[in-house]
């Protein structure tokens, strides 16, 4: 129940009268408000909170009227008799902010809390995992798990190798050391906006796409699989990655035509030919604007990890959100092109990319950017994915874990001025069964 009372100011010889609002112990120290007891006949009206437990004296059996419900008017004399306010301590963890609601209280959570009394941490930033994050109400913070062949440190948030884990490298190398080579840096903000990179392809555009980066050392790419097109005018090829023993994600472009025979995994001895099954390519791509271009390869036999072939980890999405920030650095590799008009590499090539905002990356392109793509590239740096990537890892080491973002698709060129790589999404959602 609120309460106001007159307020008289004088002012140059002339009275001003103003109606303002006090707070209730303010104005308890002017006016007594003395509760009443029951009236002639009105216990014949039904209960009413605010008369029976406000304007008179609240009793029990006249509360009991109104909810019908002992503990219910226990809590609620309580409440009233002894200004029992439950936001009074402040119930809510973390820096929640508590408020009053029909007689309870709810918490209001800051961002990454959540939960009554914002007592569960959420999964911004991953939840500080090293792998996975997972939101549940059944625990008061977030749960981490570990990709297959990691297990869960004691801590409950770091991963450690237990067996062939997907995403690492050759035992003893620097799982950076592939990432970090003789590439030169480059600020996204320096000079004018040139050389744009690329992370995409389309068939009325060049082919797809590494120029400008340098040699993948062997282990350190051992994700990558490549299979050649056989067309009418000749061959082409494309790139992959292996996600598991059978599972390859590529491009959906590079089996518009034709699909693949076989796919080559690891290298010069270490190489395996294994043929393509099935493949399946996903059912929202659009050919004319190259969205949801992705597509899986289930292959006849299993793939034989060793050093030089390993899966490539898929985030979940909320590690995925978190990679794909602008300004984050992704590797694509490849046989393609070293430039423009080039033929196809022997070596499997690198370049290092950083991602762009999507605002950037929309206007460097008159070509329709969707939301399940993005940009990465360089102000001022020839490095670009060119003839012959296509279907290759967009790959980000996180934690020395590397996962697959994303898909080289399509671009304008190769390392051409003022034009970005765009950059498929890689489908969290994918499920792999065998």
């Amino acid at each position: 129940m609120k309460l106001w009372l007159p307020v008289t100011t004088l002012m140059v010889g002339s009275n001003f009268v103003f109606l303002v609002f006090v707070r209730k112990e303010e104005a308890h120290q002017v006016l007594k408000i003395r509760k009443r007891a029951n009236q002639f006949l009105e216990e014949i009206h039904p209960g009413n909170l605010e008369r029976e437990c406000t304007e008179e004296t609240c009793s029990f059996e006249e509360a009991k009227e109104i909810f019908q419900s002992q503990e219910k008017t226990h809590n609620v004399r309580l409440f009233f008799q002894t200004d029992l306010n439950p936001c009074k301590e402040n119930p809510c963890k973390n820096g929640g902010v508590c408020k009053l609601k029909h007689y309870d209280y709810f918490c209001i959570c800051p961002p990454l809390f959540g939960g009554k009394l914002c007592e569960i941490g959420e999964c911004g930033n991953n939840g500080g995992c090293w792998q996975h994050c997972q939101d549940t109400a059944h625990s008061l913070r977030v749960v981490c798990s570990c990709a297959e062949g990691y297990a869960l440190g004691d801590d409950g948030k770091r991963c450690t190798q237990s067996g062939n884990g997907s995403g690492t490298l050759a035992e003893g190398q620097n799982v950076h050391d592939g990432l970090n080579q003789t590439e030169a840096e480059g600020n996204l903000t320096d000079g004018e906006l040139h050389s744009w990179t690329n992370v995409y392809q389309t068939a009325e555009y060049d082919d797809t796409r590494i120029t400008g980066g340098s040699f993948c050392r062997r282990g350190h790419c051992p994700w990558q699989v490549t299979f050649l097109l056989h067309i009418d005018r000749g061959y082409g090829f494309c790139g992959g990655s292996l996600i598991s023993s059978r599972w390859v994600v590529t491009a959906a472009h590079c089996l518009e035509i034709v699909k693949p025979h076989h796919v080559t995994v690891g290298e010069e001895v270490k190489e395996q030919k294994i043929e393509v099954q099935q493949s399946w390519i996903h059912p929202h791509y659009d050919s004319d604007n190259y969205n949801g271009d992705i597509a899986l390869l289930y292959l006849s036999s299993d793939v034989v990890f060793n050093e030089y072939a390993l899966p490539i980890c898929l985030p979940n999405p909320n590690l995925a959100t978190l990679l794909t920030s602008e300004g984050t650095r992704g590797m694509v590799s490849g046989w393609g092109s070293t430039h423009q008009r080039g033929p196809g590499t022997r070596f499997l090539m690198k370049v290092k990319l950083p991602i762009v905002s999507m605002e950037t990356c929309r206007q460097s392109t008159a070509k329709l950017i969707t939301d399940n793509m993005f940009c990465a590239g360089y102000a001022a740096k020839a490095h670009d994915a060119c003839k012959g990537d296509s279907g290759g890892p967009f790959a980000v080491s996180y934690h020395d874990t590397w996962y697959l973002l994303g898909i080289v698709s399509w671009g304008e060129g190769c390392a051409e001025e003022r034009k970005y790589d765009s950059g498929q999404f890689t489908n969290s959602d994918i499920s792999l069964s065998t």
